[in-house]
C-alpha cells in the first residue's frame, strides 16, 4: 500500500515538471505566431513602383507619387532619396551611398515631401517629388530610390526584400532621370541559349543582354521558332525591364508545348535606344528517343513474330507433305 501511494506521488511530481517544461514552450509558439500573423498584415504599396523622367541639365521637375497602407495598423514612416544600382543579372537594385553610386548618383537632387508622416489602416498618402538638376550634370543615366522606413519603434515596412515591389521590408520608388545630351548607346546579347538537344518540351530559352551605355535601356523584341520546314512555331515577346548601366539582365522563355520533333532554329531580334539592333541565332533538335526505342523494338518484334510464325507453317506443311507420301511408300511391293 506504501509502495503504490508513492508511486502516485511520484508520477503527479512528473507531471507537474513536463507541465512546467511544456508551457514556456507552447506560449512561445503562441506569441510567434501571432507576430507572424501581425507581420504578415504589415502590407504596403508604392505607386508608381518605377518613375522614368527625362531632364535638362539646370531643370526643375515635380512629381507626385503616393505611399498606400494595406495593412491593419497605423505606421509612422520617414522618407529619403537614396542612390542605387545593379550588379547582378536579376535587376535587384542594391541600395548605396553617393561615394558608391559615383557617376549615376541622383539623391541629391531629389527632395521628397513631406519628410515623415503617418498612414492609417487603408490610407493614402501622396508625397511631392521635387527635383533639381545641376547646370553641369553628366548626359545619361542618374538613379535613386524615395524609400519609406518605419520609425519610432513601429514594425518594419512589409515581408519581403527589394523595393518598388509593393511589399518589401524597404518599400519604395525607383526613380530613373535621364540627363539630355551626348550618351553612348552600346549593348549586345551576351549569351542565347537552349539545350542543343531535348526528348520532350517545355523549352526553355535563357538570354543575357549586357548593356554597355551611358543610360538604362529596356529592349523590346521577341524570340521567333521556326521548324525543319521553314515555319512558325512560336513567338515569345521579351519581357520589357531596365538594364541598369554596365549590367547584364537575364531573360527566361518557356515554350510550353512538349511534343516536338526535328531541328528548330530560334531567332532572337530586339530594338533598345534610338533604334538598334540586338539579334542572336541558335539550333536544337527535339527528338522523342525513348518513344521511338519504343517503336523500333515493336516493329523488330513484330517481324521476328512473323519470321517465327511463317517457319512454323512452313515446318507444318512440309510435315503434312511426308504425311501424305507414307501411305503411297508403303503400298510399293
Amino acid at each position: 500500500m506504501k509502495q503504490q501511494i508513492t508511486n502516485n506521488k511520484q508520477q503527479r511530481e512528473l507531471k507537474k515538471v513536463l507541465f512546467l517544461l511544456i508551457l514556456p514552450i507552447v506560449l512561445f509558439s503562441m506569441f510567434y505566431v501571432l507576430r507572424s500573423a501581425q507581420a504578415q498584415n504589415q502590407i504596403f504599396t508604392a505607386i508608381p513602383p518605377q518613375l522614368e523622367i527625362n531632364v535638362k541639365p539646370g531643370e526643375f521637375v515635380q512629381k507626385t507619387i503616393q505611399f498606400r497602407n494595406e495593412g491593419d495598423s497605423t505606421v509612422y514612416l520617414s522618407v529619403a532619396p537614396k542612390d542605387f544600382i545593379v550588379t547582378n543579372t536579376t535587376g535587384t537594385p542594391e541600395f548605396v551611398g553617393p561615394q558608391v553610386s559615383g557617376r549615376w548618383s541622383a539623391s541629391s537632387w531629389i527632395k521628397a515631401t513631406p519628410g515623415s508622416f503617418a498612414t492609417a489602416p487603408g490610407s493614402t498618402t501622396d508625397i511631392v517629388v521635387s527635383i533639381t538638376v545641376p547646370i553641369d550634370a553628366l548626359p545619361g543615366g542618374h538613379y535613386a530610390g524615395i524609400l519609406y522606413e518605419a520609425t519610432g519603434g513601429a514594425p518594419r515596412v512589409g515581408s519581403g526584400t527589394g523595393a518598388g515591389t509593393g511589399v518589401t521590408q524597404v518599400v519604395g520608388t525607383l526613380v530613373y532621370l535621364t540627363v539630355e545630351g551626348p550618351v553612348t548607346e552600346n549593348a549586345l546579347v551576351k549569351r542565347f541559349e537552349v539545350p542543343g538537344f531535348l526528348e520532350f518540351g517545355p523549352v526553355k530559352f535563357e538570354t543575357e543582354i549586357l548593356n554597355r551605355s551611358d543610360i538604362h535601356i529596356k529592349p523590346k523584341g521577341q524570340i521567333t521558332v521556326k521548324n525543319m520546314l521553314g515555319q512558325v512555331s512560336t513567338v515569345m515577346p521579351l519581357e520589357g525591364r531596365n538594364i541598369f548601366p554596365n549590367a547584364s539582365l537575364v531573360y527566361q522563355n518557356n515554350w510550353e508545348t512538349k511534343y516536338l520533333f526535328g531541328r528548330y532554329q530560334a531567332n532572337l531580334v530586339a530594338a533598345y535606344g534610338s533604334g538598334h539592333a540586338l539579334q542572336a541565332t541558335v539550333y536544337f533538335w527535339v527528338f522523342p528517343a525513348r518513344i521511338a526505342l519504343a517503336i523500333v523494338l515493336v516493329i523488330v518484334i513484330i517481324i521476328l513474330a512473323t519470321i517465327l510464325l511463317r517457319r512454323r507453317r512452313k515446318a507444318k506443311e512440309l510435315e503434312e507433305e511426308l504425311e501424305e507420301e507414307k501411305p503411297a511408300q508403303e503400298k510399293t511391293p
